[in-house]
């Protein structure tokens, strides 16, 4: 007779109703066993990544390290054709924006004939332009990246467009303003592009060859500044992360690379504030950055009213047409080859009769205590040779004895900030760009009024004093230099700064 089926056992439980197969003890066993083999495995470390960093540090066979990670050099070492040929690149487009404010002007008759306003309400659009020319670079200073610059480069042009479109006097003032924030950007990153790829011994003439075609140069798209990075840290960056990249693809369990600079970077919203705040902080604790500001406001403000006061003298007292008028501007870019020029000469004496074992800024300051006395002068020589008895080639020859000196002024302030400031020179270019462009177009606002009140004479001279009293700025550098420098907490940190982290951080 069959035996009746058995009834199946429960499985047996412990105290917590948990079936044995999931005992806590043997739970815990099996944790320990798990984390004891992950923590015999070998774990990743992270080492700072410098360009000079050996090839056999960075892998086992350096042969192997694929080109997207060769292809990343230090910018100091590029070929010198490589490096000409982004300062030749920068430099024309940086000129676009030069183009564009001056080139307004020759409209203003007959957008006045055509809108039925009055001189000074179009004169406003140089003041918007530069108003938008000042703003931009506080805000994207902290943003190195291609694309911020490919849709500055997109809205510039837009603009261009609009303004050749534009049927009211309204509708001009503001498209002047957003043809400014679109030229902006590549103006302010050419001083750092030169920093970035240039040893401060080399910087010397790419920096004249820049300041040069931005005041003379009339014409080429800004584009070819955007498309080119030069930024080491953000080079080195990139190799970093190429780097990682492969070996994370070969299974390779050493150790990992990062770059310093990228621990250092704050949140969006701190760099922004920072680059908003900073360049204020410096106009106000930094003596150099403030005379130097005003001195450089001064001469872009005097750059500016020339774009008013020519046509008024050539027309009023010499008779010329819009299109002879014209052709006095050319005396700006002739003015600019032959500071170039002198300044080049200067640098050459310089080295051979007053070179010092150790370089110091102020040895960039000798061009403009020479040069710049020709901004003063040249604005004495406008002033009384514009009467209709004194040949129109006088004051002309004056325009060009104004703007060699506006140059000396313009290059000092780019080489003495860079020298002196290193990684946070663009915080003071910052300062003095948005001074410069700022204030500075207010002045052909009252370049009519200021010569038909005191006269051709009068006006011209009053400027001409004030031009000479800021001639002094350079001269008191090169005596106290050294002393108003050791008192600067930013300067002091820059030069006890490695060389090899001087990136103008700004």
């Amino acid at each position: 007779m069959p035996h009746p089926l058995a009834p199946l056992e429960e499985p047996e439980t412990n105290k917590h109703d948990l079936p044995k197969a999931f005992d806590p003890k043997k739970s815990i066993v099996v944790a320990n066993l798990l984390l004891s083999s992950y923590a015999e495995k070998p774990q990743s470390e992270f080492s700072y990544l410098e360009w000079d960093t050996p090839s056999g540090d960075l892998y086992a066979d350096p042969e192997r390290l694929p080109s997207s990670v060769t292809c990343y050099t230090d910018p100091f070492t590029w070929p010198m054709a490589q490096k000409n040929a982004i300062v030749a690149l920068a430099s024309l487009s940086t000129a676009m924006g030069a183009y564009s404010a001056g080139a307004y002007t020759s409209g203003l008759d007959k957008m006045m004939e055509e809108w039925h306003v009055s001189r000074l309400v179009l004169l406003g659009g140089i003041t918007t332009f530069t108003a938008g020319f000042a703003l931009p670079p506080l805000v994207l200073g902290p943003f190195s990246e291609v694309y911020v610059y490919l849709v500055t480069f997109g809205l510039f042009n837009v603009c261009l467009l609009a303004s050749a479109l534009c049927h009211s006097s309204t509708g001009m003032l503001v498209i002047r303003f957003f043809l400014g924030v679109g030229g902006s950007t590549f103006g302010a990153m050419i001083g750092g592009i030169i920093s970035d790829i240039f040893h401060a011994q080399d910087r010397g003439f790419p920096m004249a060859l820049f300041a040069m075609f931005g005041l003379a140069f009339t014409g080429v798209g800004p584009l070819v500044s955007g498309v080119i990075e030069t930024r080491g840290s953000v080079l080195l960056s990139r190799k970093a992360k190429a780097l990682n990249r492969f070996l994370d693809e070969n299974g390779d369990r050493g150790n990992r690379w990062k770059v310093k600079a990228d621990e250092e970077r704050e949140t969006i919203a701190l760099m922004v504030r920072v680059s908003l705040t900073r360049p204020f902080r410096f106009l106000v604790t930094e003596s150099v950055v403030f005379w130097f500001s005003c001195w450089l406001t001064f001469a872009w403000g005097i750059l500016y009213m020339f774009l008013e006061a020519i046509p008024l003298v050539f027309i009023e007292s010499h008779g010329f047409t819009i299109a002879q008028v014209g052709y006095v501007f050319a005396a700006m870019p002739v003015g600019c080859i032959l500071a170039l020029c002198c300044n080049t000469l200067v640098e050459i004496s310089t080295e051979k009769y007053f070179a010092d074992s150790t370089p110091t800024p102020e040895s960039r300051l000798y061009s403009a205590c020479t040069l710049g006395c020709l901004l003063p002068i040249g604005l004495f020589w406008f002033g009384w040779t514009s009467f209709p008895s004194q040949h129109w080639i006088l004051p002309t020859m004056a325009v060009g004895c104004v703007i060699m000196g506006i140059y000396s002024i313009y290059l000092a302030v780019f080489n003495y900030f860079a020298d002196t400031y290193h990684q946070y020179a663009s915080s003071a270019l910052a300062a003095q760009s948005f001074c410069r462009n700022f204030f500075a177009g207010g002045f052909p606002l009252v370049a009519d009024f200021m010569y038909h009140r005191m006269g051709f004479s009068g006006a011209s001279s009053l400027l001409g004093c004030v031009g000479a009293l800021l001639t002094i700025v350079p001269w008191v550098l090169m005596f106290y230099g050294t002393k108003i420098r050791a008192r600067s907490k930013f300067a002091r940190v820059s030069e006890t700064t490695p060389p090899s982290l001087r990136r103008n951080r700004g």
